[in-house]
């Protein structure tokens, strides 16, 4: 559509300088700039068409010159405030605090600017457990279900689904085993579950996931918070209907959420706040104080607190039908890693847009197999049968939406970063994924693959919206 608006316009520009006798500048000005437009628009590098390339290399070489990729925070910093803000698309963001109609507390972040309240759901995965395939697939079927669900209200955003693997502080596993200890137990016995949790919380890996579901804010007023009302009513059936989907999720107030992400910018700090956690006691870092000290970025690579991070975006989804442990390779901790976060965005669209969409889709698809008088290639053959399964998917009640993922490791060693992205390559292979290293923008990368509800749609194409953030 872009670039037929080009050309419609250059032609339409050409013909009036003919009419006005202006021939030679047509031929000469307009015809050349109307013809480089539409290869900028038209062609795309890595994903992306050669203008946004362009703006984006751009707008990296911009901040290099300001001094923008190098971050200081704290007292001493240019921070209003003085505080430690976490840098980049979360800059602007705050956090509220209510409860829901189960009496939970929750915390939720809001971003002013674009409008929208992201909420947090603390998440335990049920994993590799022993199940029968049936069982698989229904619990598939709910997710399905979940999914459809966002589409229907129209004023959720998106929804993303972080999981993170990192090196096991040992803080819970002992605390899990004086809680089964027993003071009238056997000194053998005793000794022998201590120990083993000695010997267990060396070296093992953790696993962590949360859900994060974004709304749309309807109120009047900038500072009004009648959002929230809404939110507490509808918050316990996102997080109970997760239960089906093999999900036990509860809502993550200021406290944990603080700890989690700051947890994934400072690694120092997982043990105390594991510590703090065991008893029971509250860390006192608000989420202005949840960013780095010190940060900056070098290419592909971000430095912040003594590690760095390297983040990927999906460039090709699986081509093929997939099952339903199509990521457990991606997702899984691996030994050379040491920590590792996931992150697959989906952002639904409305239940009346999503169905005109898939009839387009379809018909364009017919219209590609057809069109040619030679035999139809094989990927457009397999797009009409996508299509048409999407038309019948959306016939029995299922939604339309968009899927992305994101992934970010974090290393403390900075000569192992080559074989790092050799090892994410080939978990993304075995995945049937291809995935596009973030160059010049791993800050984003690492702040979107965070889960906060944070994505780059609405900001990476628009130099005074990235400026502002």
């Amino acid at each position: 559509m872009k670039t037929t608006a080009v050309i419609g316009g250059g032609f339409m520009l050409f013909l009036l300088m003919i009419i006005s006798g202006q021939g030679l500048i047509g031929f000469t000005v307009v015809l050349p700039i109307t013809v480089l437009a539409a290869v900028l628009i038209t062609l795309t590098w890595q994903g992306r068409s050669i203008a946004q390339v362009i703006q984006l290399k751009w707008q990296a070489f911009e901040r290099r010159s300001k001094g923008e990729d190098f971050y200081i925070a704290g007292p001493s910093s240019k921070i209003p405030g003085g505080s430690w803000r976490m840098p980049g698309i979360a800059a602007r963001t705050e956090i509220a605090e209510s409860t829901d109609a189960n009496g939970a507390d929750y915390a939720v972040v809001i971003d002013r600017p674009r409008r929208r309240a992201t909420v947090f759901f603390d998440t335990q995965l049920s994993g590799q457990t022993a199940m029968t395939q049936g069982e698989r697939d229904q619990i598939t079927a709910s997710w399905g279900r979940w999914l459809a669900m966002l589409s229907l209200t129209g004023d959720i955003d998106s929804a993303s689904v972080t999981v993170g693997s990192r090196p096991a502080t040992g803080e819970l596993l002992t605390k899990e085993v004086a809680s089964i200890v027993h003071d009238d137990a056997p000194e053998i016995a005793r000794r022998i579950q201590i120990e083993a949790a000695q010997v267990l919380r060396g070296g093992l890996a953790e696993m962590e996931a949360h859900v994060a579901v974004t709304f749309k804010i309807h109120s009047a007023g900038a500072d009004d918070f009648e959002f929230l009302s809404q939110i507490n009513t509808r918050l316990p059936g996102l997080y109970e209907s997760l239960a089906w989907a093999g999900m036990q999720a509860s809502p993550m107030d200021e406290n944990m959420l603080v700890a989690r992400i700051h947890s994934m910018i400072n690694p120092a700090a997982e043990l105390d706040f594991e510590e703090l956690m065991v008893e029971g006691k509250s860390h006192g870092i608000s989420w202005d104080d949840c960013g780095p000290s010190v940060a900056w970025v070098d290419g592909d690579v971000w430095h912040h607190e003594q590690v760095a991070s390297v983040s990927w975006e999906m460039a090709d989804a699986p081509r093929s039908t997939f099952e339903d442990t199509l990521l457990a390779p991606l997702l899984m901790p691996h030994e050379r890693i040491e920590r590792k976060r996931v992150t697959m965005v989906y952002r639904p669209y409305e239940a009346g847009t999503g169905a005109s969409r898939v009839e387009a889709e379809h018909q364009d698809a017919m219209v590609g197999v057809n069109s040619s008088k030679k035999m139809a290639s094989a990927k457009a053959e397999m797009r009409l049968e996508h299509t048409d399964a999407a038309r019948r998917a959306q016939a029995r009640g299922a939604q339309l939406g968009r899927v992305s993922l994101f992934v970010t490791a974090t290393t403390s060693d900075i000569d192992s970063l080559p074989r790092l992205r050799d090892d994410i390559r080939q978990q993304a292979a075995q995945c049937n994924l291809r995935l596009r290293t973030m160059t010049d923008q791993p800050d984003v990368g690492f702040m979107i693959a965070a889960g906060i509800g944070q994505t780059p749609w609405p900001k990476s194409s628009t130099a005074s919206i990235t400026t502002a953030s």
